[in-house]
C-alpha cells in the first residue's frame, strides 16, 4: 500500500486570502443567497468529471453571509483583492523550511469546485515551490509541492434539492503540503504525519484548534487507481483510514477477479440502461411492503454479474452496495434496493419474478432499484452503471471521505487536470532572490522545543509535551504572563485534565468559561466545581505516580490543600476529597 499525505494548515493571518474581513469578527447581521453552479469546458474543451459529477445532481446552493466576516468577494460580485501578504510570507517560509525550490513567479490558477462550497465555482490555488524534503526517522521524504490557495466554505446542512455553506470560512489562507506516494504502514502514516504536522506547529505561522490543520490522505495499490480521501483531522484517524482501504483494496480486487471468471466486460454492459418498472410496481402497490416505497415511478438497473458480489461484506463497511446507495443519496434519495439483499424487504415473489424477467436477468445477474423523480432516477442509474464497470478494474480512482470510526464513504470521481485553469483577476508576483533568503524560519526539533518549553515553566517533561502539543499552548502562555506568579503546574494540569479532554470530545469549553475558571482560581476564589476539577486532577497525578491505595486520602489532602489553603474552607476539601475517592472505589 503506497500512502501520500496532502496536509492543509490555516495561516495564522489578520485577514482573508484575497480581501481584508477577518473571519474571527463577530457579525452583526447575516444575509442569505441562492446560487445554481454549473460547469463549463476547459481551454481543450474537455469537462472534469468530478465537476461533471456534480452538476448532475442539480442542487441549489444557500449561502450564509455575515456582514463582517465576509464581503462581496465572497459574494462572487466583486474581483479579488491583491493577496495577503502574511500568507505568501508564510508560504515561503514553509518552502525554505522544507529546503524546497521556490518558484520565481506565482501564478493563481482556478480550480473547478461546484458543490457548492466556493461562490465563484472554483477554488483559487498557487504552486509556491517544488522538490523539498522531510526528515522522517532517518529517511528521507521528498515533498512534491507546497501551494497556498483559500479555504472552502462550510457546509452546515443538507436538505432535498439544496445545500447551505457559511462564508465564514470561505477565503481563509491555507497552505497545501504534499508528499511523494510512501511505502507506509498505517501507523507509520499517522507517525509521519504528527511528526511533520509538529515541525509546521513550531515555525508559529499557523491557527491552532480544531479545523484548522487536517489531511488528505492518498492511497493505492498496484494495478489500482489512486484514492483520495479527504477531510482526516485527527491523527488517530489516519491509522484507521489506510488500515481500513488496504482491506477495502484487496476485497474490489477479488471482485474483479470474481466478475472476470463469469465473463464480465466493458461489453457485457453496452445496452444496460435504466428501465422503467413503474407499471410492473403499480400491479402491487396495495401490497403493504411495496407501499412502503413505490409512490408511482421505480426505475432499475441491471448489473451483469454482480450477483453476490453488491451485498457482500467480508470487510465491514466495504461493501459495493454502499458505494452504490451514496451515489444515490448525492442524488437526494434516501438510497438503493439491489438484488442481494431484495428478500430482506417481502415483496411479493410473483413482483420479484416480473421484475428479473422484465430486465432479462441471467443466472449471475443483479439489478439496482430506486423509486422516485424519472430525470433524477436515471441520472442516478446511469452513474450507477458507471460505477459498476469501473469495478471491473478493481479499486479505481476517485474520492471518498473518512468517517468518525475510520471508514471511508464514497465523494466523487477523482478530478482530472481539465479542472486546473489560469486566474486572470489576479496579477503575477515576482519572487527575488533576496525575498527567498530573506523569508526563513529557525526551527528547533521536537525533542529541543519540548525540553526548553518544560524548563522555561518548571513543568514535568510529559506535561510540557501535551500542552506544547495541544491547541491551547498560545492560551497557556498567555495566561502565565497575565497572572504573574499562578502556579504553572496547576495551571498545565487543568488545560490536561479539563480543557484538552473536552475538546477531543468535541464539546470545548467556551472562553468565557475558561477566563472565568483561571481568574477566579488566580483571585483566590475557588468555588466547589472548580476545587473537584483540582482534586480530580492531583488525584490522577496520584494514580499515575503508583500511589499506595491505603495512602492516598493523606496524600491527596496534603497536594490539594497545597493548592487551595486560604482560597476555601478545609472541611468543604475535607468532605469533597472523600467523595472523589468513594467514587473512585466504586469504579474499581
Amino acid at each position: 500500500m503506497k500512502v501520500g499525505l496532502e496536509i492543509h494548515i490555516q495561516v495564522k493571518s489578520r485577514r482573508k486570502l484575497f480581501c481584508s474581513c477577518n473571519p474571527k469578527d463577530p457579525d452583526e447581521s447575516v444575509t442569505e443567497f441562492r446560487r445554481r453552479l454549473r460547469v463549463s469546458a476547459s481551454e481543450l474543451g474537455e469537462i472534469d468529471p468530478a465537476a461533471a459529477f456534480e452538476m448532475k445532481k442539480g442542487l441549489d446552493v444557500i449561502y450564509l453571509a455575515g456582514n463582517r466576516s465576509s464581503c462581496l468577494v465572497e459574494a462572487d460580485e466583486e474581483p479579488p483583492h491583491d493577496p495577503d501578504e502574511r500568507s505568501i510570507e508564510a508560504a515561503i517560509k514553509v518552502a525554505n523550511l522544507l529546503r524546497a525550490n521556490v518558484v520565481d513567479e506565482i501564478h493563481f490558477m482556478r480550480k473547478i469546485v461546484i458543490d457548492g462550497s466556493n461562490t465563484t465555482g472554483f477554488q483559487r490555488t498557487a504552486l509556491i515551490a517544488l522538490n523539498g524534503r522531510f526528515m522522517f526517522r532517518d529517511r528521507q521524504v521528498r515533498i512534491q509541492t507546497i501551494c497556498l490557495e483559500e479555504d472552502a466554505a462550510r457546509l452546515i446542512e443538507k436538505g432535498n434539492g439544496y445545500v447551505k455553506y457559511d462564508l465564514r470560512r470561505l477565503g481563509i489562507p491555507l497552505i497545501e503540503i504534499a508528499t511523494e506516494p510512501l511505502e507506509l504502514s498505517p501507523k507509520e502514516a499517522r507517525d509521519f504525519a504528527e511528526s511533520l504536522g509538529r515541525t509546521l506547529k513550531l515555525t508559529g505561522l499557523f491557527e491552532r484548534g480544531l479545523g484548522t490543520i487536517r489531511q488528505d490522505v492518498n492511497v493505492s495499490m498496484e494495478g489500482g487507481g489512486i484514492v483520495e480521501i479527504k477531510g482526516v483531522q485527527k491523527l488517530e484517524q489516519i491509522e484507521k483510514v489506510v488500515e481500513f482501504e488496504e482491506k477495502r483494496h484487496r476485497w474490489l480486487f477479488e471482485v474483479a477477479s470474481a466478475l472476470r471468471s463469469r465473463g464480465i466486460s466493458e461489453e457485457s454492459f453496452r445496452d444496460v440502461r435504466p428501465k422503467d418498472v413503474s407499471e410492473l410496481f403499480r400491479k402491487y402497490s396495495q401490497v403493504e411492503t411495496v407501499k412502503r416505497f413505490f409512490s408511482g415511478s421505480a426505475f432499475a438497473l441491471r448489473a451483469p454479474g454482480f450477483k453476490g458480489l453488491i451485498g457482500s461484506e467480508p470487510v465491514e463497511d466495504a461493501r459495493l452496495g454502499l458505494d452504490l446507495a451514496d451515489i444515490c443519496r448525492l442524488f437526494g434519495f434516501r438510497g438503493i434496493i439491489h438484488s442481494d439483499e431484495i428478500e430482506k424487504y417481502k415483496f411479493p415473489h410473483q413482483l420479484i419474478s416480473e421484475l428479473s424477467e422484465a430486465l432479462g436477468l441471467g443466472e449471475n445477474d443483479g439489478f439496482v432499484l430506486v423509486f422516485g423523480e424519472e430525470e433524477r432516477a436515471r441520472l442516478c442509474l446511469e452513474s450507477i452503471r458507471e460505477r459498476l464497470i469501473e469495478a471491473l478494474k478493481g479499486p479505481v480512482a476517485e474520492t471518498r471521505y473518512a468517517t468518525e470510526k475510520g471508514t471511508t464513504r464514497y465523494l466523487r470521481p477523482r478530478p482530472g487536470a481539465a479542472r486546473m485553469y489560469p486566474e486572470t483577476d489576479i496579477p503575477t508576483i515576482l519572487i527575488s532572490k533576496d525575498m527567498k533568503e530573506k523569508y526563513k524560519v529557525e526551527i528547533r526539533t521536537w525533542d529541543e522545543a519540548v525540553s526548553e518549553f518544560a524548563a522555561k515553566y518548571a513543568l514535568e517533561r510529559d506535561l510540557a509535551e501535551q500542552i506544547l502539543d495541544s491547541d491551547y499552548v498560545d492560551l497557556f502562555t498567555l495566561y502565565m504572563e497575565r497572572y504573574p506568579g499562578i502556579s504553572a503546574r496547576l495551571l498545565a494540569s487543568l488545560f490536561v485534565q479539563v480543557l484538552i479532554p473536552y475538546a477531543d470530545k468535541g464539546k470545548p469549553l467556551e472562553a468565557d468559561d475558561i477566563n472565568a475558571l483561571v481568574e477566579s482560581y488566580y483571585s483566590g476564589r475557588i468555588s466547589t466545581e472548580e476545587l473537584r476539577n483540582i482534586i480530580n486532577m492531583k488525584l490522577q497525578e496520584l494514580l499515575r505516580e503508583g500511589m499506595d491505595p491505603n495512602k492516598l486520602y493523606g496524600a491527596l489532602m496534603g497536594r490539594v490543600m497545597s493548592e487551595v489553603r486560604g482560597k476555601i474552607d478545609g472541611k468543604v476539601v475535607n468532605e469533597e476529597v472523600k467523595k472523589a475517592l468513594e467514587r473512585l472505589q466504586k469504579k474499581a
